[in-house]
């Protein structure tokens, strides 16, 4: 894709449906910023867990608590994607804006909050190789709501528009669990129960960093 076309996404989504709350800044503005880089590196908040466990409410409380921007797939899809095919060229499309946003949010000195699609370890170590080369921190909240929990959120508060054509919610629960692959030792997850999601236990695991 174009860069005028992912600048155009970018812009839209976090002027619009507000994905993050960046606040237009001018040349000053920006250099000012890269001065505050330097000394305070921006944090890269990645989200892990089941469908239905809480991952979008954890993230909208982090987002609240800490002014990062939050940059959210089902979002950015349904903006760019308002009847989708699920196809492979759209999945493409849709993870090099979110990849390019990303990395413009970092470069910026942003902190951000990755609410997308990392249940494999494949995809977060991509992310984990962004935020290096960027010198940003990572913080990998793991969510461990029970899943007959998560599955039940997720076949009563699932956007159909997300459920490809022939697919049911339950078969994409069901699918997303036999390819989970939990966060190893090494990644250093911090575990948070979804279970109750609340802006004082959000606060709390946040005080813990």
């Amino acid at each position: 894709m174009g860069r005028l076309w992912l600048h155009y996404a970018f812009t839209t989504l976090t002027g619009t449906v507000s994905v993050g709350r960046i606040l237009a800044q001018s040349q000053e503005d920006m250099r000012n910023s890269c001065i505050i880089i330097d000394m305070n590196p921006p944090t890269l908040h990645m989200l892990v867990g089941l469908p239905g466990s809480g991952k979008t409410t954890f993230a909208q409380q982090i987002q609240s608590a800490t002014g990062a921007v939050r940059l959210t797939s089902d979002d950015f899809r349904l903006l760019l994607f308002p009847r989708p095919s699920f196809s492979q060229q759209e999945h493409d499309d849709l993870y090099e804006i979110l990849n390019h946003n990303l990395v413009h949010l970092l470069e910026s000195g942003r902190d951000v909050i990755y609410d997308a699609n990392l249940n494999r370890y494949e995809h977060r170590a991509e992310k984990y190789a962004i935020a290096a080369a960027h010198n940003a921190q990572v913080v990998l909240w793991w969510l461990t709501t029970p899943d007959t929990l998560s599955k039940e959120r997720r076949i009563a508060s699932q956007n159909h528009t997300l459920v490809p054509s022939g697919e049911t919610p339950e078969r994409m629960f069901d699918r997303v669990t036999r390819v989970f692959e939990p966060p190893n030792e090494a990644e250093n997850p911090i575990v948070f129960d979804g279970s109750t999601i609340t802006a004082a236990r959000v606060q709390e695991a946040l005080d813990t960093l």
